[in-house]
């Protein structure tokens, strides 16, 4: 099962009504929010919280009042805070706002995933692929020669069973950021709030990738899933078992 999700860092409305215009892709995506998107089309998505978390001490409170301001059609049901910040604290404050999951933790490429049980009463929708992380592995991890934007990745999350969460920033595809040290040049310029079309990198990037990644779902008729979909999936085949 194949989850395409989105954080929509440094995006404006006008970028999202682009990205939507120029970006398709195969089945329902989960968007997280990083700020109000007032007059946006999601299009059937669906659209959660994306929240940076500036104290743990305060996360229930801050998360209630940015969550609000989102002004969502629905109550918040998933969330993923900025670089993936987590804890007990936040998990059982999360389970007190009536979330049903996070998706957060990354164990990137690892195949078989499935949704699991935080103790607070939370369920983990763990991440298979993060553009951003897939760029900087290099760096971090320079003695695993790994590849950026290798097909082989998401060929294997095809070719076998289990929960695969790809996680790209519109911001990225928009770019098509080929590295860290590209995506640092236009840092400022995206700070500016120039356009992210108009600063498009040539070469192989996050967009050439995301590409790939769509067509070869179109190829095997794989459509994606949001991240509640994939939840009841689950739950309702532990209903079964």
């Amino acid at each position: 099962m194949i989850c395409l999700t989105y954080d929509t860092d440094y995006m404006t409305p006008e970028g999202m009504r682009q990205f939507f215009d120029t970006v398709p892709f195969p089945g329902q995506g989960t968007f997280f929010l990083w700020k109000p998107f007032p007059a946006t089309a999601w299009h059937g998505h669906e659209i959660q919280p994306h929240p940076y978390v500036a104290d743990l001490t305060r996360f229930g409170s801050d998360l209630q009042a940015f969550s609000a301001s989102l002004e969502l059609p629905h109550a918040p049901q998933g969330v993923r805070t900025h670089s993936c910040v987590y804890s007990h604290m936040v998990g059982i404050e999360l389970y007190k706002q009536g979330y049903r999951y996070a998706s957060m933790t990354s164990p990137l490429y690892e195949l078989g995933l499935r949704p699991y049980r935080h103790p607070w009463g939370i369920w983990e929708m763990p991440i298979y692929y993060m553009d951003n992380m897939d760029f900087c592995t290099p760096g971090n991890w320079p003695e695993l020669a790994h590849k950026p934007f290798s097909t082989e990745i998401f060929e294997r999350a095809l070719d076998n069973e289990g929960l695969y969460v790809f996680d790209f920033h519109p911001l990225h595809i928009a770019l098509n950021t080929t590295s860290y040290e590209a995506y640092q040049d236009v840092k400022a310029a995206i700070g500016r709030g120039e356009d992210p079309f108009s600063l498009r990198m040539p070469g192989r990037g996050v967009a050439t990738y995301f590409n790939e990644l769509c067509e070869a779902m179109d190829k095997r008729g794989v459509k994606s899933v949001t991240l509640s979909q994939a939840l009841d999936h689950h739950l309702q085949g532990k209903q079964g078992a």
